[in-house]
């Protein structure tokens, strides 16, 4: 039996991380699509459908390869150049998000109505924050609140600029623009009910109002993939506080829910397998990891960090280095996951 270990993904998360969020992860919907979600008149930050459902569905790897393809054919294509940035924002390599940011800024100064090149630019200028100094963060917040308000003005109906922003003021004090006043302002003129409570769960979350972030939740029916993605990133956000408080057994079912009503997501086996680790049990733990492996977004989740330290902790050192030596050569892996499971790979000897 090992230790517990502490909460460190809360105390890693500071205001940037915090900003980030979901908005980051892009991870999301079934695997298959109905005709109504592949319509053009769908509210969504891409207008090109293909694109918009592969950021949806969380195939970030797909999602790049075909930006990629995009960006070569037509240099100038503002959605493939905003979807290659969204595509490659988790990305190890500093350089590939400056020669986005750069692309980018290009595209804002060509295009300066495609909301989709605003919506990508604040996320990219967020994570440059996030790897400079502090002085510097600061120094950008001005243009991140511009660029998220002006991509919500030429994208009224898309969702998530509009949770980009609300992010954004609830990671930063009134002091320095945001404040919880202002997020909640943005619930105006949402009309799609499940929107707005996710948008509530959101700010119930902020203020560790978890009853109410629980009630909010609930009550969001949708089959719209852009929110199923939020849904699932709020989901797995208010169970991660489960299984670090006194309720640690209620976070198992509350994964299984998740998993049962998007059965193709990684997100939801992820969770679980999490929800077991945190309970000690390694068995069900790797289970539900190996499982979570296959799906739709796993390759956003960090799958190996957990991995690993759960087949470390039922005793098997051999499987617990293969995860872990995956995890440090993962190309989304980020810089604290690379630490953390080289720490760890060490920690198991030889």
């Amino acid at each position: 039996m090992t230790a517990p270990r502490n909460n460190d993904d809360d105390r890693r998360r500071g205001t940037w991380r915090r900003l980030i969020g979901a908005i980051c992860v892009i991870t999301g919907f079934s695997m298959v699509l109905s005709v109504a979600f592949a319509t053009p008149a769908r509210a969504a930050v891409l207008k090109d459908a293909e694109l918009q459902a592969l950021l949806d569905a969380g195939r970030a790897d797909d999602l790049e390869q075909l930006a990629t393809q995009r960006v070569k054919a037509d240099p100038d294509d503002p959605q493939a150049a905003a979807a290659l940035a969204l595509a490659q924002l988790d990305l190890a390599d500093g350089a590939v998000l400056k020669q986005n940011t750069q692309r980018l800024e290009q595209c804002v100064q060509r295009t300066p109505n495609e909301g989709a090149c605003h919506y990508a630019l604040a996320l990219a200028l967020v994570m440059q924050a996030r790897g400079g100094s502090k002085l510097k963060a600061l120094g950008s917040l001005g243009r991140v609140s511009e660029l998220a308000q002006r991509a919500m003005t030429l994208l009224p109906d898309a969702p998530e600029p509009r949770s980009a922003l609300q992010q954004y003021y609830l990671a930063l004090p009134s002091f320095v623009g945001g404040g919880e006043s202002k997020a909640r302002a943005l619930e105006q003129d949402v009309k799609d009910p499940a929107q707005l409570n996710l948008m509530r769960a959101r700010v119930a979350a902020s203020k560790k109002d978890w009853p109410a972030m629980e009630k909010a939740l609930r009550a969001v029916k949708t089959q719209r993939p852009e929110l199923l993605l939020e849904l699932r990133v709020l989901w797995s956000d208010y169970g991660r506080n489960l299984f670090f408080s006194d309720q640690k057994e209620r976070a198992v079912p509350w994964f299984e829910e998740l998993l049962k009503s998007q059965p193709h997501q990684a997100m939801g086996a992820y969770g679980l397998g999490r929800a077991y680790d945190a309970l000690g049990q390694y068995d069900k733990a790797v289970a539900a990891f190996e499982r979570a492996r296959g799906m739709t977004g796993a390759e956003q989740l960090g799958l190996d960090r957990r991995l690993g330290s759960a087949l470390a902790g039922k005793g098997d050192k051999a499987a617990a280095r293969v995860a872990l030596q995956r995890c440090i050569d993962n190309r989304r892996g980020s810089h604290g996951d690379m630490e953390d499971c080289r720490k760890q790979l060490a920690a198991l000897g030889n």
